[in-house]
């Protein structure tokens, strides 16, 4: 019975630091590169927006100051002001940013809670 109870133990122990792995990995901070995703124009709900606008002006300088300190994200982002591209969809909400990106090889998501005054819009309905 005590050699049942000490393998019960390993495991529970080796099941526990795996756990704790995971959600350590999970929870690291991540810094983004939008400067490789950055396209010549962006799609909006609104319509498309290129590198003379000032919205474009306004989301590259955004995206400079909040390059650092994302967050992994499981959850759909939900509805909002979007900018897409081919490699890089980034889904705006009045307090915080989804981006999922590919980089080449795997799509990723993260999120960050953050003010969104200059990048955030309302979608006009058509």
């Amino acid at each position: 019975m005590a050699k049942f109870l000490k393998v019960i133990a390993c495991v529970l122990i080796v099941v526990a630091v795996t756990v704790c792995a995971v959600l350590l990995w999970f929870d690291r901070s991540q810094d983004i590169d939008f400067a490789v995703y950055q396209p010549d124009s962006w799609v909006t709900c609104n319509g498309k927006i290129d590198k003379n606008s000032g919205e474009y002006d306004r989301l590259n300088k955004w995206l400079k100051l909040n390059s650092s300190n994302w967050k992994s994200y499981v959850a759909t982002a939900a509805p909002g002001y979007f900018y897409k591209s081919e490699k890089i969809m980034i889904y705006v909400q009045k307090h915080g940013v989804v981006v999922n990106y590919y980089d080449g090889q795997n799509w990723s998501q993260v999120h960050k809670s953050v003010d969104t005054n200059g990048i955030y819009d309302v979608c006009k309905s058509s």
